[in-house]
């Protein structure tokens, strides 16, 4: 009898169920929490910024959204192109030249083009660089 009271421990552990290895632990739950919101908030910053943008004499922006990043084009500019984009911060950022540029919102008296003064829904990727939604 004592023998087998001495077993007791052991053949309970050895029954037990395992623990079930799909379960996140609560840092791998919170870090997935944490990317999702993270997620969220870009898309949710990006969508400000996708769509059709017109500047002055022709030029223009475009922002389509892609599965993880976007795709920016800009026409009619002293440095047009097809760039990708990426959410930093608030700001929709390319790199264009070498240089990293922010695409931002603005008003059209803060991208410092004239035509676009009186605009409100604006954005800026360079002083004198604007565009507007009409």
């Amino acid at each position: 009898m004592r023998f087998a009271l001495c077993l007791l421990p052991f053949l309970l552990v050895a029954c037990s169920p395992k623990p079930d290895a799909s379960t996140p632990t609560e840092a791998e739950a919170s870090a997935s929490s944490a990317a999702s919101t993270s997620a969220s908030k870009a898309a949710d910053v990006a969508a400000g910024y996708v769509g059709r943008w017109t500047g002055p004499e022709g030029t223009s922006l475009e922002v389509v959204a892609r599965q993880h990043d976007y795709e920016v084009t800009l026409s009619g500019t002293i440095t047009p192109g097809v760039f990708t984009g990426t959410v930093n911060g608030h700001a929709m950022q390319i790199e264009r030249n070498g240089e990293t540029q922010l695409i931002r919102h603005a008003t059209g008296a803060k991208t410092g083009v004239k035509d676009l003064a009186d605009k409100l829904d604006c954005v800026s990727v360079s002083n004198g660089e604007g565009f507007c939604r009409d």
